[in-house]
């Protein structure tokens, strides 16, 4: 079954893809108002895929029972500069290449505001062909990768990856449904096992 996010019966199918992972599946999760998520959008400056905000709207973000995690729109906020950071190594320790905040301002002004431009190039600021400053972090799996939304300019190559600890994309898809069905599926191989 494909879940498409938005289309008229969305929620049932799935409710029925997580039946078999118990009652309290979603009981971690807490909705969002539209209001909270036009607010993130206006504050970030892009627009949210269309599913992805549905989703917030009528299950929205939290704790899965293995500890991944989709952030609240604040946590989004705070995160704003981590794909910069976690895929380049940026902000370790000791060895910072600037702030947080100049993270951020990276981030927000899709390079144009870079504050050590020598080190971040457009090529150290591209993975696998995506701008990292087109990623938004929007939760983590638990194990040290954290789920993005391509936020960049259309077309979009994807529009939901995850981003992992040895700084490949994996998992990406055409839409945050079809991520969302690759994260259960997951749960789902836990089932069987």
């Amino acid at each position: 079954m494909a879940l498409r996010i938005g289309l008229a019966g969305w929620r049932d199918d799935l409710m029925a893809i997580t039946a078999p992972f118990g009652d309290s599946f979603w009981a971690g999760f807490r909705p969002c108002e539209a209001s909270q998520m036009r607010e993130l959008e206006s504050r970030i400056g892009r627009a949210l895929p269309s599913d992805f905000v549905e989703f917030y709207r009528a299950i929205g973000f939290g704790q899965f029972r293995d500890g991944s995690q989709l952030y609240s729109p604040d946590e989004i906020l705070q995160c704003l500069g981590a794909p910069i950071y976690f895929g380049l190594g940026s902000s370790v320790p000791g060895a910072e290449w600037c702030t947080e905040d100049d993270h951020r301002r990276l981030w927000l002004t899709r390079g144009a505001d870079n504050p050590a431009p020598s080190r971040f190039t457009q090529d150290v600021l591209t993975l696998d062909g995506i701008p990292l400053y087109d990623l938004l972090q929007v939760g983590s799996d638990g194990s040290c990768c954290y789920h993005q939304l391509h936020v960049g300019p259309n077309p979009r190559p994807f529009e939901y990856c995850l981003l992992t600890d040895s700084q490949t994309l994996e998992n990406t898809s055409q839409s945050f449904s079809a991520g969302l069905e690759k994260i259960l599926a997951s749960y789902a191989e836990d089932e069987r096992a």
